[in-house]
């Protein structure tokens, strides 16, 4: 078993796999190792030497270099120059595209199913999915009880489970929270389970529920001179 430790932030298994333009989950494929230890290794954490040996083999470089996290070892080793080929970045486009068409297609559906369940009221017809187009209105429809007191809906859209995590914009926590603090009517319709039929299922959440039950984690970041 390797215990590595890498003394830089930067492995010498990361490198390698960056320098190819390729996932985790693309070298897994290619090399036969699982991703887990690809990712184990890429942190220093402990991996069996037959990983090190598969890698080290299609990438060709020593084993020692990456047993010992040797960077400057590992870059004397390339046959050739590292060539920017943008396939990371392409495929993290193709992957936002196809979130985003989750989404559009999740906010249409919760749009007839407030349709269809107002549809003996004098509401339906009132129910507004424009909201989603406004960025910073943080939510997506703007719905109605059947007596006519407006319920805010964000809509989150998943062909996973319902515990596969899902992301909220500043404008959609502000709001959130506001809804929270003040008890306004505001409902998170998560749809999960997606399938090409428009099949799915759905937990509808409050905003006090959503605070209590579920951890906010913030992933970005907006970095702006205080001084001169």
């Amino acid at each position: 078993m390797y215990k590595g430790k890498p003394d830089t932030p930067l492995t010498v298994a990361r490198y390698l796999r960056n320098s190819r333009g390729m996932s985790i989950e693309e070298l897994s494929v290619e090399t036969g190792v699982k991703w887990l230890p690809i990712f184990h290794l890429e942190h220093g954490v402990g991996v069996d030497l037959d990983t090190i040996k598969k890698l080290a083999a299609y990438f060709d470089v020593s084993l020692d270099c990456l047993a010992r996290n040797d960077l400057a070892s590992a870059a004397k080793q390339l046959h050739s120059p590292n060539v920017r080929n943008n396939r990371m970045k392409d495929l993290l486009r193709r992957k936002e595209q196809i979130c985003e068409e989750i989404g559009d297609r999740g906010e249409k559906l919760i749009l007839e199913r407030e349709h269809k369940r107002l549809r003996a009221t004098p509401f339906a017809l009132a129910v507004n999915g424009n909201v989603a187009d406004d960025v910073m209105a943080g939510y997506d429809i703007l719905s109605f009880t059947n007596g006519g007191e407006p319920i805010y809906i964000e809509v989150k859209t998943t062909t996973g489970n319902n515990k596969t995590p899902f992301f909220l914009s500043r404008c959609e926590l502000a709001f959130l929270r506001e809804c929270a603090e003040h008890g306004y009517p505001y409902q998170l319709h998560r749809i999960y389970n997606l399938n090409d039929n428009d099949e799915y299922d759905l937990e509808v959440l409050s905003a006090e529920e959503l605070i209590e039950n579920y951890e906010i984690i913030p992933v970005s970041y907006i970095v702006r001179r205080v001084s001169a």
